[in-house]
């Protein structure tokens, strides 16, 4: 009997585990990184393409994209609370200024009612037969007559038309026409047609 074969055999140290495993796992380990480097770079650009908007897109240009959807959005929302709460809009705060400016035409018709009845000395001299009132070209077309003044009606509506200069809130007025007229009902009178431009 042999005494050799009783000796048992040296464990190996971690030091020559760890230097036998090394190899194979830096083997593995390149092989590895490798194949993700070729997947990366050609095989997931080609699959995971997603049809957005009608056009095809990798994941760098989603992200792109939707960063650029939200941008707009962001946009759109602001122009829509700015549409909804117009009052905090400055154009409607000048819309509002220019509206409180604008003279209506139940002022303008009053006063030049009254401006009439100052100047002709009484309230059913001058008629009106109707108003055309354009407040953004501050212009307002006037059509009437002057009577109850009996052959006087030229002459009434000559310095009624041209007091009309004198108001403040007219710039310019143009000059009718002067005729006279008879009517069975409403006797000699003076029919005109005056434009105002407003201030």
């Amino acid at each position: 009997m042999h005494t050799d074969s009783l000796i048992p055999a040296a464990r190996p140290t971690l030091s020559t585990i760890l230097w036998r495993l090394s190899w194979p796992f830096f083997l593995f380990s390149f092989l590895f990184a490798a194949l993700m480097a070729v997947s990366w770079t050609f095989l997931l650009p080609r699959y995971t393409l997603i049809d957005v908007g009608g056009t095809l897109r990798d994941a760098a240009q989603i992200r792109a994209y939707r960063s650029e959807l939200g941008t707009q959005i962001a946009e759109k929302e602001e122009r829509r609370r700015q549409l909804v709460l117009a009052v905090h809009d400055p154009q409607y705060e000048t819309l509002k200024q220019q509206r409180r400016e604008r003279v209506s035409l139940d002022e303008l018709r009053k006063a030049l009612s009254d401006h009439a009845t100052k100047i002709t000395g009484k309230e059913d001299r001058v008629r009106w037969s109707s108003f055309d009132y354009d407040p953004n070209a501050k212009t307002l077309h006037m059509r009437g007559y002057v009577g109850n003044v009996e052959t006087r009606s030229m002459t009434v509506l000559a310095e009624f038309s041209q007091s009309l200069k004198s108001l403040p809130f007219v710039a310019s007025a143009t000059t009718p026409s002067f005729s006279r007229e008879e009517d069975p009902k409403t006797g000699f009178h003076s029919p005109f047609d005056i434009t105002l431009s407003l201030r």
